[in-house]
């Protein structure tokens, strides 16, 4: 009787583990096609924004009947020459200014996630121009099917990467030190 009573037990371990297996799932995911990156500044002269739609990247996150609970781990990698103002010189200051030919990449790496409300916050390392800095990002995730769509926003100076912000006409049109960063991506399993 004994017996009988220690295997249902462990035949009720047993249920319990796999519900909860099954109803918070860590899924891997990579970086679908044409994610929107966008870079937003000032200058002396005019706002203006730089916009990738070319990055790669994956993202270990966890699931729960249909919902994203964790994000474990993400790295986000772009192209610096794939930003584009639509003004060549422009597009050069920048590429010279975030020093592109020896710094061709800009990565993000998660460090942490937590869920505040329906959002995000999450923290990570922004690797541009040579220089590793914290940044931290406000998101929102949606399950769209079987994809993840994500948005989110940051700010942060340039300087803080040591990127001196770029001038033009002798000096006399400079960009602000602060700029922002908007993205726009979906994640496939």
């Amino acid at each position: 009787m004994k017996d009988i009573f220690k295997l249902n037990i462990f035949i009720w371990i047993l249920m319990m583990m796999t519900i909860y297996v099954s109803g918070n799932a860590q899924q891997e995911f990579s970086l679908d096609k044409n994610p929107k990156m966008v870079v937003e500044g000032t200058s002396s002269l005019h706002d203006w924004e730089m916009v990738s739609n070319t990055a790669n990247g994956s993202a270990l996150l966890t699931l729960s009947n249909g919902k994203i609970t964790g994000m474990e781990s993400a790295k986000i990698s772009m192209d610096v020459n794939t930003l584009k103002s639509g003004r060549g010189g422009m597009d050069n200051n920048a590429y010279k200014a975030l020093n592109a030919d020896k710094n061709p990449t800009i990565i993000f790496t998660l460090k942490k996630a937590v869920l505040q409300g329906n959002r995000w916050k999450v923290t990570g390392n922004l690797e541009m121009a040579g220089a590793t800095k914290e940044v931290q990002f406000e998101v929102q995730t949606a399950m769209e099917g079987s994809k993840v769509k994500i948005t989110g926003q940051t700010a942060f100076k340039l300087t803080d990467f040591g990127v001196d912000p770029p001038t033009a006409v002798f000096g006399t049109i400079k960009t602000g030190d602060e700029v922002r960063l908007n993205v726009e991506m979906k994640l496939i399993p």
